[in-house]
């Protein structure tokens, strides 16, 4: 049994992306103190911003982190669900990732919960279910084909990710193998010392296999990170019978309203599901730059993550675009402090199921 972690803090990237934040806001400072026109012209824009956001008629159309989708192209019961949650989950923001924070919290591997699954669904290189393990200090079960999405991935009104995508034949994907010492035997990554199983194949083909395998078994912990709406809705629907009360679901990419929020929607409507949300914060992707294993190649990539965030610009510097302005004018100051903090996207979400509904027939 591996010893469990319960201090996993794989959150360094943010912490020298906030000192950036603070670097630049003291020579803005500085320039200020010299050069006062610049103090009122800075003043004068704070100042329209502010103006005009009171007049802003976009507020709450789009949400985060994307601010990409006017959710009023959703049916009302769709949009109502989305409104409903913003309130919840701002007073759930934590800095961290919400699967390693559940992960931890999850009581200590005993006789009594032994039985119970820990499933990972989209693994990639695999490092969040080794991280998971450790911070739970139970077994995991990995799913993935390690050969990319199974489906086109559209995202919202932005771009479409295709089918085959994030393979381990990527280039990315092996760089990232190498440089956090991830080995590959018959197309699976190893476990590397964690109490991991992982199951190559498609989840539409795995899932229900892997379950009829533990009938009655209770999943406790459900990562979900397959992307696409459809094969979230399968995942669940292949799940359902092993949730339980106190069930707690985690949705990486929860917060792009076309894909794992509409397929939990569309999930928890059928069946009647009670929940209650428990975390808002950063996806599990960056985590993969914190496991390098060179200290010196560990910075190098802490510092690519933050200069290409910087570059990125979406919300810093890209006024001509209206992502930039649904965020600076409708975005609620504590969501705009909230995603300007992080290097990253703070989409991940996690929620605990309180209620069966018709699944407890």
């Amino acid at each position: 049994m591996s010893e469990r972690s319960e201090s996993l803090d794989r959150t360094n990237i943010h912490r020298i992306w906030r000192a950036v934040l603070i670097v630049i806001a003291l020579g803005v400072a500085t320039a200020c103190y010299f050069a006062p026109i610049l103090l009122a012209t800075i003043g004068a824009v704070l100042l329209g911003v502010l103006c005009v956001r009171l007049i802003y008629r976009g507020r709450d159309h789009y949400i985060p982190n994307l601010y990409a989708r006017d959710i009023r192209v959703y049916d009302d019961e769709y949009q109502e669900f989305i409104t409903r949650s913003l309130p919840e989950l701002r007073s759930r923001r934590i800095q961290g990732h919400p699967l390693l924070w559940e992960a931890s919290q999850l009581p200590a591997s005993s006789p009594e919960n032994s039985d119970e699954l820990l499933l990972d669904l989209g693994v990639w290189i695999g490092w969040s279910t080794r991280l998971t393990s450790q911070a739970s200090g139970r077994p995991v079960y990995g799913f993935d084909t390690f050969e990319g999405l199974v489906e086109d991935w559209q995202i919202e009104d932005q771009f479409l990710i295709k089918q085959g995508t994030f393979s381990l034949s990527d280039p990315l994907a092996k760089r990232f193998m190498q440089d956090t010492g991830v080995t590959v035997h018959d197309g699976v990554p190893d476990a590397l010392g964690r109490q991991v199983q992982f199951v190559k194949g498609s989840t539409y083909d795995t899932l229900a296999l892997f379950l009829a395998e533990r009938p009655g078994t209770p999943i406790r912990l459900f990562h979900m990170d397959l992307d696409t709406y459809e094969s979230c809705l399968h995942g669940l629907e292949t799940c359902k019978h092993h949730f339980t009360e106190g069930s707690i679901l985690v949705f990486d990419e929860y917060l792009v309203t076309n894909g794992e929020m509409r397929a939990f929607f569309d999930f928890q409507n059928k069946y009647g599901l009670e929940w209650k949300y428990r975390a808002w914060g950063l996806e599990i992707g960056e985590m993969n730059a914190e496991m390098v294993t060179s200290p010196a190649k560990r910075v190098m990539y802490y510092l690519a993550a933050v200069t290409m965030h910087l570059l990125d610009g979406r919300y810093l510097w890209k006024i001509f675009t209206k992502r930039f302005w649904r965020f600076w004018l409708g975005a609620p100051i504590g969501d705009i402090a909230f995603m300007i903090g992080a290097a990253g996207l703070r989409k991940s979400v996690s929620l605990e199921i309180t209620g069966l509904g018709t699944l407890a027939r």
